[in-house]
């Protein structure tokens, strides 16, 4: 019973006090402080709005992402029409590596000892021939058209701002052209090559005339185009 009036008479004297101190606290506080805070967290708001434009971020954001896409089709482009010229022109070098040795047989073992499907062989590696530059010269035209795509995007891509896609395309455009300069150095020697053999073939033996001397019309014309 002694503890249970003891415990109520504390509480009475702590609500007691209570009252008479939080008055007292709003008394001394000044009323400014509100309006001040307020104030500031106006003042920030305002700031942040004049920082981080909603709509200019969103149209910045979506044309970097267009030229992203633009670039990575630019550069699909490019890699894919590379490997179809290094494969066709690893194709034609094959097929002029055997051309040449068609030849030189022939050389050796003259019009009378040459069987006659030998030449059916030489007749087949020059249809292959025909084919195979006519496509390679189809393909160096895609290239200059995704070069000049590829170009493009590197462009827009720069105005955009987006530095890194540009630098990227304009990388891969310059590793295209060289590869490409390379496929037509090296197939171009070998061809060079064959021509050589074969005006060699004609004058060393002019029987084999005219069965070559197609060829070598041909091959010239093809050299200079």
């Amino acid at each position: 019973m002694f503890r249970y009036r003891l415990f109520t008479l504390l509480k009475t004297a702590c609500q007691v006090q209570r009252r008479i101190t939080v008055p007292k606290i709003r008394n001394y506080t000044p009323v400014t402080l509100g309006l001040l805070t307020t104030a500031y967290c106006n003042d920030k708001q305002k700031e942040l709005e004049v920082m981080w434009d909603a709509d200019s971020l969103e149209h910045d954001f979506l044309i970097r992402q267009a030229t992203t896409i633009n670039v990575n089709a630019a550069t699909q482009l490019l890699t894919v029409t590379l490997v179809a010229i290094q494969d066709t022109s690893e194709r034609l070098r094959e097929a002029l590596t055997r051309e040449i040795c068609l030849v030189k047989q022939a050389l050796e073992w003259g019009e009378d000892g040459t069987p006659p499907h030998h030449w059916d062989q030489l007749v087949a590696v020059r249809g292959s021939l025909c084919d195979l530059r006519h496509n390679l010269h189809t393909l160096f035209s895609y290239m200059d058209y995704a070069e000049k795509l590829a170009t493009v995007a590197a462009e827009i891509s720069y105005l955009s701002g987006n530095i890194v896609a540009s630098d990227a395309i304009c990388e891969r455009i310059d590793h295209a052209c060289r590869s490409c300069n390379m496929q037509k150095q090296l197939t171009h020697e070998l061809q060079q090559e064959s021509l050589e053999l074969q005006q060699q073939a004609i004058l060393s033996a002019p029987q084999l005339e005219e069965k070559l001397k197609h060829d070598v019309t041909s091959a010239k014309s093809k050299l200079k185009t």
